[in-house]
């Protein structure tokens, strides 16, 4: 007879925990979750909310690591909410931070989270808002202008563009009379209206950098190679895990990082904020 991995009781010849166990330690982990998340929300040290946690894992007889990992959610959805809220300063980033890595949770645990890039993406956006930006010091293959200062790098980027293909429907051929050997002439023949379709289409896999006066892309599929001002650019598009950018007279071209997933929100807000500081920089030098 097996014997209940949480109780330590008879559980019973094909089962290796009782029902009611299993739904207690469920419960539990959502109350770990709750907790951390609650934390983060409410800008606590960890200190505060130790001996609950501790407790809540005890009583529900929840396995250390089960126990981390609820907690590791909790944080990130938590600072992934207040990372989107608003442009993170520095202090309230590190304030978040902390409290992952005092639960427990290791540099590269809070870092592989999507709070954890939330809170760095936020903070970088803060920087460009406040005029305090740390140049990217990641590999750059461009060949950037002068004054031009890096800002945000990355590799394995996925640019696609809108397509549209002509074709017609509703034709119509009419009778046909053979007027002679390989000859016939068509009654009332209608070729059909014109019908538009819009698709998205694949163009390049590439580098991507934003500086603060312009994109770069690099294709290293096809070799599709460009420079884009911001002054040559019209609008800013947002997507959950893409940014679309659409130039004077061209059509949209969507950017979708293929390795960081969640970063649309963070490329068009660090766009339109470079762009407009750009913008006044310009109106400044001229006026």
């Amino acid at each position: 007879m097996s014997i209940c991995r949480y109780c330590g009781q008879k559980a019973g010849w094909f089962s290796d925990a009782h029902e009611s166990c299993v739904q207690k330690s469920n419960q539990g982990i959502e109350a770990l979750k709750a907790c951390m998340a609650n934390t983060v929300a409410r800008g606590k040290p960890y200190d505060q909310i130790r001996v609950q946690l501790n407790k809540i894992a005890a009583d529900a007889v929840i396995p250390e690591q089960q126990a981390l990992a609820a907690i590791k959610e909790g944080w990130s959805q938590a600072a992934e909410k207040q990372a989107m809220a608003h442009p993170l300063s520095e202090q309230e980033g590190s304030a978040i931070w902390d409290v992952g890595q005092a639960a427990g949770l290791t540099q590269n645990d809070v870092s592989e989270t999507a709070g954890g890039r939330a809170v760095g993406f936020s903070f970088g956006i803060w920087t460009v808002l406040h005029d305090q930006i740390d140049p990217y010091q990641g590999r750059i293959n461009f060949n950037l202008q002068a004054g031009e200062v890096p800002f945000f790098g990355i590799a394995n980027v996925l640019m696609s563009e809108e397509q549209t293909a002509n074709s017609y429907v509703g034709g119509y051929s009419g009778a046909s009379i053979r007027m002679a050997s390989g000859l016939y002439y068509h009654f009332g023949a209608v070729r059909g209206h014109r019908e538009q379709s819009t698709s998205l289409q694949e163009v390049d896999y590439g580098n991507f950098l934003i500086t603060t006066r312009s994109i770069y892309f690099g294709g290293t599929e096809k070799g599709v190679n460009f420079r884009l001002p911001f002054n040559r650019i019209v609008r800013f598009q947002p997507y959950s895990d893409a940014v679309g950018i659409c130039k004077n007279g061209g059509r949209e071209r969507i950017f979708a990082p293929q390795q960081v997933p969640g970063a649309g929100w963070f490329l068009f807000n660090a766009l339109q904020a470079l762009a407009a500081k750009e913008s006044e920089a310009t109106l400044r030098a001229i006026s």
